[in-house]
């Protein structure tokens, strides 16, 4: 049994004239960020709620930093290993710490000996890194719904320990409110490349750190809401992610044979569910939204990592790896192919590909493609999602076939449980969809309201969510947020979502899959998708290399994910 569980591992979670229109529109100036929400006046709250840690006094030596995320489900927070990379170029000590990498599995201490190596940390362990490293500043990365136990955890240490909180990440980004809650200091309200090397060089000399560019900070009482400061222009001036101090707090990473690397920045769609829209507008006059690295640069990286680490799929992790500047493709495919001619995958657009990108890439090591379906139905694909047309099902399906006919594979990414009349009916169509494309995977989420995002306000303003105080989950891959008709309804949705993916492999299922769906069996799909999507990942997509050290780390890491949330 144990070997099935390992064998079925899940691994989570030349342009086109439209691109070089998109990216010239997001290169001219204009306003200034955002309204009264990052003014740079001083705004003075409630005291008693904004208790702050008193002013930090200058120190003669390296500052001392601590950077915590929650568990990986095996891949890099590759924000987190450039924050460090930049924090010691200015000559700081960094560690870093992964929470609940250790957490228990009911009646199963060890899957194949090891759900666990030396240097993972539970919360007991990053306590006792905290005593004995006595950090400056401890800076928390959350995604929502990672924020809880984090927040948790902040106020448990700040009862014993003297340092100063920090969080960033995308809930500080879009929920500022944040800073009220959990003993935090401060907060990094964009991107921290520059600005927290800035604000912790400050508090190193004992200047004014509560006025840095892109924190939110409580000081004396008051709090200072800083504006943004510009996005980073040329990303080949910043140092390659530091990935060893995150494979030094958790080791299981390293032995993973797929890196991730970012090649660029930005999107200039408006999705609803996605944050863009809101980090455009915050960021509009504070230099292009997109930016992309050199080819060369990239591939330096990929050496650089190939040469130290096991590596043999390379994911990139941009939101849009086909929008490039003319030139781009070309350039990396040949360097690509030259020196590391690895598999590579990236995520796509349907709507702004080209046949010969496509052949071009795929010679140089194109293995798969994330591409968006998101839904079947086109008028909801524009009313609740916002994709204005540009990706409907015709286009959809035209790439799909482009991209079958080169051999690159595809997982097709899918939302279900709208909020909208006859749900049910419209996730149908979306599985109908899928089967049309024949993805290698069909990979299917619940639709999860990110507060901030324009898909959570349509769905508080037709009465589907509720702002008032609601419980984010983790994960959008086990129960739906939003609020259904009935019961039964809602079952059905979260049981279609869990057996969309499967269907899709056994087309045969389709004509018994609604009534499967009305079975209270909730549960037992929950295991069927988790089995299905690990078999697509880790057989089919990117099969393990190093099973004997690859294996127990998928097993360990899928029974964690199953029991989330």
């Amino acid at each position: 049994m144990l070997y099935f569980l390992s064998r079925f591992i899940l691994f989570f979670n030349n342009m086109p004239d439209e691109n070089l229109k998109i990216i010239q529109s997001y290169s001219e100036g204009g306003a200034n960020a955002t309204d009264a929400a990052i003014a740079k006046d001083t705004q003075t709250n409630n005291v008693e709620k904004i208790k702050s840690t008193p002013r930090r006094k200058a120190v003669d030596r390296p500052m001392r930093v601590i950077l915590i995320c929650k568990e990986m489900i095996a891949y890099e927070r590759i924000a987190m290993m450039q924050l460090s990379s930049c924090l010691k170029k200015d000559g700081h000590e960094v560690r870093a710490a992964v929470m609940n990498s250790t957490t228990p599995l009911p009646g199963l201490k060890t899957v194949m000996g090891k759900v666990g190596k030396p240097g993972l940390m539970g919360e007991e362990q990053i306590r006792k890194l905290i005593r004995d490293w006595k950090p400056d500043i401890i800076a928390y990365t959350a995604m929502t719904g990672e924020h809880y136990s984090l927040l948790d955890f902040n106020q448990k240490m700040k009862k014993e320990f003297d340092f100063y909180a920090v969080m960033g990440g995308p809930h500080a980004i879009f929920n500022t409110q944040v800073l009220d809650e959990g003993g935090l200091d401060a907060i990094c309200t964009g991107e921290g490349d520059l600005s927290f090397p800035e604000f912790v060089r400050r508090m190193q000399k004992g200047e004014e750190y509560w006025l840095t560019e892109t924190f939110f900070v409580k000081h004396n009482g008051q709090l200072y809401t800083n504006p943004l400061h510009e996005l980073v222009q040329d990303l080949n001036d910043l140092p390659f992610p530091d990935r060893q101090i995150l494979y030094d707090a958790d080791p299981n990473i390293a032995v993973v044979g797929s890196k991730s690397f970012h090649t660029s920045r930005g999107c200039p769609y408006r999705c609803s569910y996605c944050f863009n829209k809101k980090y455009n507008d915050n960021y509009k006059g504070l230099g292009n939204i997109i930016r992309c690295r050199s080819p060369e640069n990239v591939v330096k990286e990929i050496e650089w990592v190939k040469e130290r680490y096991p590596l043999t799929m390379v994911s990139f992790v941009d939101d849009i790896f086909f929008l490039k500047p003319p030139g781009w493709l070309e350039e990396f495919a040949r360097l690509y192919k030259e020196r590391i001619n690895l598999p590579f995958n990236g995520n796509v657009r349907a709507n702004i590909l080209k046949e010969k990108d496509i052949a071009m890439l795929k010679d140089a090591g194109l293995s798969y493609v994330w591409m968006g379906v998101e839904t079947g139905n086109d008028e909801a694909a524009n009313k609740v999602f916002l994709r204005d047309g540009s990706s409907s099902s015709d286009v959809i399906l035209k790439a799909s076939a482009v991209f079958k006919k080169f051999g690159v594979k595809i997982i097709a990414l899918n939302i279900m449980g709208l909020p909208i009349e006859n749900p049910f009916e419209i996730d149908m169509e979306t599985l109908d969809l899928n089967l049309k494309i024949k993805p290698a995977l069909a990979s299917v989420g619940l639709l999860y309201p990110y507060p901030g995002t324009p898909v959570a306000a349509y769905a508080i303003q037709n009465g589907y969510f509720t702002a008032d105080k609601p419980f984010y989950y983790e994960s959008n891959k086990n129960h739906s947020m939003l609020t259904f008709k009935s019961k039964k309804e809602k079952m059905m949705c979260e049981n279609l979502q869990k057996l969309a993916g499967v269907t899709v492999e056994f087309p045969f299922l389709r004509k018994f899959v609604r009534s499967l769906c009305k079975l209270p069996l909730t549960k037992l799909y929950h295991f069927i998708f988790y089995m299905h999507q690990s078999y697509c990942h880790k057989v089919r997509l990117s099969p393990i290399k190093n099973k004997r050290k690859e294996l127990p780390v998928y097993a360990g890491t899928l029974l964690r994910v199953m029991l989330k949330n």
